[in-house]
Parts: structure tokens; sequence; C-alpha cells
């Protein structure tokens, strides 16, 4: 792990080493942050925060002094370990060199065209994993309108109802929706909804019912009437849920 290429100069230096990761020098790091105090004594109190050597860090010899003697003891630090480290530090040149080590993390401009190549396949197959959970968290969604229970089959629709309308843009659309729905119900029932609910207010008009009740009577009630109805009015509220991308999770 000790070759390093530069990988990046830009507010810190930040390297490739010989197993083709990215890493900084925890000396560079040291100075970039401006730290008052000495190095060995600052990477001391930073390993103190879970970080081991041979995962997070490796030691390497340094330079030897102009006056000779000892190399001083140098750390080549992973990018992980030195983007926490930048956020430990809560300063400006801290939050400014974490931002930076982040956005370098996801830089592959410099590497070879093999290496960009693998990294591309990875970053592929990770984008279709996502995508795939996605899908399955769809279809569990959908799962769940299609449990939609006949028993209260009113109150659950029009609740489902008022959010297509919310996806079409506001709760205006659901005129328009309980129409698409009606409709629907009309084509496959082989039926008429407006002259049911005609013929159910004459029946109640010979029954004594009174006006303001039967006016109050609409397309859902001639629905509740008819078991084959229900059926067909739920079918059709389910998969508008699923073309317009509703989906009710249940408590």
């Amino acid at each position: 792990m000790n070759s390093l290429t530069v990988f990046n100069k830009d507010i810190i230096p930040v390297y490739i080493t010989d197993e083709g990761k990215k890493a900084v020098i925890g000396r560079e790091l040291h100075g970039a942050l401006k730290i008052g105090k000495d190095y060995s004594t600052w990477f001391k109190n930073m390993c103190a925060y879970g970080f081991s050597e041979g995962k997070d860090y490796s030691p390497i010899s340094g330079k030897t002094s102009a006056q000779g003697g000892r190399p001083s003891i140098e750390h080549i630090m992973s990018l992980d370990m030195a983007k926490h480290i930048a956020m430990i530090q809560r300063t400006p040149e801290g939050r400014t060199i974490r931002q930076k080590l982040i956005e370098l993390d996801d830089d592959i401009s410099g590497l070879s065209p093999t290496l960009r190549e693998l990294i591309h396949i990875e970053t592929e197959q990770k984008r279709q994993a996502k995508a795939l959970a996605d899908t399955n968290a769809r279809i569990d969604n959908i799962g769940q309108v299609i449990a939609l229970s006949p028993n209260s089959w009113r109150k659950d629709a029009q609740h489902l109802i008022s959010k297509i309308a919310q996806k079409m843009g506001g709760v205006e659309h659901i005129h328009d929706v309980n129409a698409e729905i009606y409709k629907l119900v009309d084509e496959r029932a082989g039926t008429s909804l407006p002259t049911r609910l005609t013929n159910k207010r004459r029946r109640m008009a010979d029954e004594g019912v009174c006006k303001s009740k039967r006016d109050r009577l609409n397309k859902m009630d001639v629905i509740a009437d008819d078991k084959k109805l229900i059926e067909i009015y739920v079918a059709i509220v389910k998969e508008m849920c699923i073309k317009y991308g509703v989906a009710e999770k249940s408590a």
C-alpha cells in the first residue's frame, strides 16, 4: 500500500494506492485542517474515535529532517477515515475538505480506462439492484391495494380515489376520476348507472320516501345494491390505483 499515485490536488492531495483505493496522507490532512497541536498527538487523538491500523490507516516512513536523525512517521489514511476526521473538527476547513473528499469519492475521471470500466460495471449493477428493489416495493404496495376489502369498499375506494386525484394534480380531479370509473362500470357490466339511479328514485317515490332523501341518492347507492357491480367497481378502482401509481398500505 506504500505506492501512491496522485489522483487530485485540489484543496488536499488525494492519492490512489497500489490496491486501487483512494487515500490521503495524514500529515497533509493535518496541515490542510490547520490543526494547532503537533501531528503525532493529534493523530493519536483521532485514532481514539475507533480507527484501526491496517483497516483505516497504515504507517509509513516519512522524510528525514535536514538535521538528520530518524525519519518521521507518516500515515496513509483511507478516504472514509479522512472524511470522518474532517467532520470531527467542526471547522470551516473541515467542512470544506469533507465536502471535497465526498465529491472525489465519486469522481473516476482520473482513473485508467480499465478501472473506470470496472467501476462503471459495478455502479450499473448497483443501479439495477436498486431498480429491482424499488420494483419489488411497488409490487408489495400493489398487493396491499388488491387486498382492498369489499366489506369496506365504499369508504376505502373514496380514499383511494382522492389519492388518484392528487396524482392527477389535485382534489379538483375527483369528479373526473369518478366519471371515468362509472363509465368503465357501465361498459363492463353492460348497464347504465344513470338509468338505474332514475329507476331507484322512482321506486322509492312509489314507496312514499320523501323527495329530499331520494335526491341524496347517487350512483354509489346503485352500485351498493348489486354485488356484481360492487365487484366490478372495486376491480376498476384497483386498476386505476396501479395505473396512477397509488398504493394504500394497510395499518
